[in-house]
């Protein structure tokens, strides 16, 4: 009896248990198999009869499969034809070297993402690797950049997410008319197939199934000081006293490589303090920093160099060749030496030794870079045996996800080490799902120079769009350029309305004298432009409450904190072809000032009506009008107490309800901002109503502003009034 008992209590608790069901369908030349994730997203997979790479190494979907498929598909020998407008998917396609699908389009259909790429939005019609790629110096027209996603949306109400982290393409109608074809070197070939009836729950979708992004700190949304680089202790002591003299608010100082080393070349892998008559005592300055409420960060790479202090102890912890050995590279920019196989869980832990010291001396935050890698040949190989794969990885298969494992590292090693440390981790490379893992990534050596300018509006509505929450650029620009201040005064006002504000540059000065310098910090702008550069750096921090909202929006519910005006006005045939504005949140519409020296700006305004956020006149939507800008003048007026006012315009949505952190309300002057820190909360708060004859309904958010799990408050607002 006790048996019997026994043997009911295991069928019904293994009768509660749910697995998930796929289904398959033998063809001529493979397998087709279909399993469902969210109600409205199925996975497409096809196996070749001959295929040997068929392993799927990528972990960006965290989502767990249904039970039932219920998204219709039919299947003839190799097409399939999925969803109720049927999406018609052609495997395989063998092209050269790799595997491909083919996606039938429609003659007006419209392909949006795919990542960082200074191409415009529409990419129909162009074909690009997905390879994460560096560029130095690049501009308009650059098509293969640091951070690649295999995830589209079409104007027909669909997207596609192929997870696959290997060396691919995708041809969008470029060689075939009507036909994206996305094709890779290995691993399984697979695609998510996503419908929505918009963008919005194609991309909210495609949150579900990778993750969102957590909170980051509230400090990453103030003035991150930063530039290539900061060479001694005395220069950065320097450099934030003249920021506070000027009363120009600062929350961290980034700090470049020449904190372990005092040249470019021959340096990584040391990470550690090596100079110590240039940094005398760096726990003594990084406390120092911490009582002006003033984060530390420190780049890192995962190149370690013969000529570092970790070469010989790093060896074992390094990518190999194909005889098993360490693999060294003899043609790398930076000097000689071998790559740490990020896969491999000794390695990361390893490596986390080497951030956890600098961490216990006070550092904050942490910037990688080349996580590409910059430097990957084919010839180097990788350990996945910790993800449950016996046999070694070439490069060009797990390419993809360098970053995205790195920075996932971080996020782990936090989590378990710094419980309630909330990560900021820069870093340019990655893959689809590492949002998930707090990751800030930059859009790579952009030149300095107004080409370098307006391709950041393609990079980051793009990249926005392809599920990376928070891209931004080196405002200023970084590469080259001749001093041109108009321009870093516009790249700043634009880089208020991104979602990471950090001015960065080349000022190498007497370390390269043939590179050309130009401070980043505005304090070190001569007049008038250094007065332009605060009243940007102010405004970032008078949108605190407002840009921190977006940031929960994004935690919660998977809203983009910038997106193109498509996104929020599908039907507005004029609004999908705009690339050279954007929104700010669902309220501000920005048309950065692109162009030297122009006085008029010719943008576009979506149906209902607009305040102008620099001189509050009401515009009817639905219409293209010509803005009269604020110049960005040589000089000021020399009347005492009087000011030239320079500003981008900026329109707010009626109906909004914008928080705006107004000190003035608490106890500092009005206008003076030092950091973050200073922030009160509700007692700092002022709302601007934007009047509509319709209800208006908004939220605010707020926490601690550091904390994993904080005591969180939602205040609620609603207005009703007559425009």
């Amino acid at each position: 009896m006790k048996f019997r008992s026994l043997l009911l209590l295991v069928f019904t608790a293994f009768s509660h248990l749910c697995f998930a069901q796929t289904k398959t369908v033998k063809v001529a030349d493979g397998e087709w198999s279909f399993t469902q994730y969210e109600k409205n997203i199925i996975k497409v997979t096809f196996k070749p009869g001959t295929y040997t790479t068929n392993e799927n190494v990528s972990d960006a979907v965290l989502a767990k499969p249904l039970t039932d498929i219920t998204i219709p598909y039919s299947v003839k020998e190799n097409e399939v034809y999925v969803g109720a407008n049927k999406i018609k998917i052609t495997a395989p396609v063998k092209v050269d070297n790799y595997n491909a699908f083919r996606i039938a389009l429609n003659a007006n259909e419209k392909i949006f993402g795919g990542g960082e790429r200074a191409l415009p939005l529409d990419r129909r019609g162009y074909k690009f690797n997905l390879y994460n790629n560096p560029w130095y110096g690049y501009a308009e027209g650059a098509d293969n950049l640091n951070y690649s996603v295999p995830f589209f949306t079409s104007s027909n109400g669909y997207g596609l997410f192929f997870d696959n982290a290997s060396k691919g393409y995708a041809d969008i109608g470029k060689t075939i008319d009507n036909t994206f074809e996305v094709g890779f070197v290995s691993g399984e070939l697979n695609v998510y197939v996503i419908l929505g009836n918009d963008y919005k729950e194609i991309l909210s979708s495609y949150f579900k199934l990778t993750g969102t992004q957590p909170l980051p700190p509230r400090w990453a949304f103030g003035n991150l000081m930063s530039r290539f680089g900061y060479s001694s202790q005395a220069q950065v002591t320097d450099i934030v006293s003249k920021m506070k003299a000027q009363n120009i608010p600062v929350d961290a100082v980034i700090f470049d490589l020449f904190w372990f080393g005092d040249n470019v070349q021959g340096t990584l892998g040391n990470f550690d303090w090596v100079n110590k008559q240039k940094w005398p005592d760096p726990a003594g300055m990084i406390a120092d920093l911490k009582k002006q409420n003033i984060k530390t960060i420190l780049i890192t790479e995962p190149f370690v160099l013969q000529s570092s202090l970790n070469y010989e102890a790093s060896k074992q912890y390094q990518a190999v060749d194909n005889a098993g050995k360490p693999f060294v590279l003899t043609d790398f920019f930076f000097g000689r030496g071998g790559l740490i196989d990020i896969f491999r869980k000794d390695s990361r832990d390893w490596f986390w030794k080497k951030y956890d010291a600098q961490m216990k001396i006070g550092v904050e935050a942490w910037w990688g870079d080349l996580g590409e890698p910059e430097k990957h040949p084919e010839g180097i190989f990788h350990n996945l045996k910790d993800k449950g794969f016996k046999r070694l990885f070439g490069a060009d298969e797990v390419h993809n996800i360098y970053g995205h494992t790195w920075t996932k590292m971080l996020y782990d090693n936090y989590a378990k080490y710094y419980p309630e440390k909330r990560l900021f981790s820069l870093n340019r490379s990655g893959f689809a799902g590492s949002q998930h893992y707090g990751i800030f990534p930059w859009s790579g050596d952009v030149s300095r120079n107004w080409s370098g300018l307006r391709a950041q509006l393609p990079i980051m509505l793009s990249t926005s769009m392809s599920g990376v929450p928070y891209i931004h650029a080196d405002a200023g620009g970084f590469a080259g350029g001749e001093g041109d201040n108009e321009l870093y005064v516009r790249w700043l006002q634009f880089a208020v309305f991104t979602p990471i504000f950090r001015p960065h540059g080349t000022a190498l000065y007497d370390i390269d004298q043939n590179a050309f310098s130009f401070p980043s910090e505005a304090a070190l702008i001569d007049e008038p432009y250094r007065t332009y550069a605060k009243e940007a750096i102010d405004m970032r921090y008078t949108l605190l409450p407002y840009n921190y909202t977006l940031a929960y929006k994004q935690a919660k519910n998977g809203e983009p904190l910038v997106a193109p005006l498509y996104y929020y006005y599908p039907k507005d045939t004029a609004a999908i072809n705009v690339g050279d504005e954007f929104m700010w949140g669902e309220n501000m519409l920005v048309a950065p000032v692109l162009e030297k020296g122009i006085k008029e700006r010719k943008l576009y305004l979506p149906e209902g009506k607009w305040y102008s956020l620099i001189d509050s006149p009401v515009v009817k939507g639905n219409t293209w009008i010509n803005k009269i800008l604020d110049p960005v003048k040589t000089s000021l007026p020399e009347e005492a107490g009087q000011y030239n006012s320079c500003k981008i315009p900026v329109y707010i949505k009626e109906g909004s309800i914008i928080p705006m952190w107004l000190p003035a309300i608490g106890s500092q002057q009005y206008g003076f901002y030092s950091s973050t820190a200073d922030y009160k909360g509700k007692k700092d708060i002022g709302l601007i109503y934007y009047p509509s004859a319709k209800s208006s309904k908004a939220i605010l958010y707020n926490d601690d502003g550091e904390s994993k799990n904080p005591v969180a408050e939602i205040i609620k607002f609603s207005g009703t009034g007559r425009r």
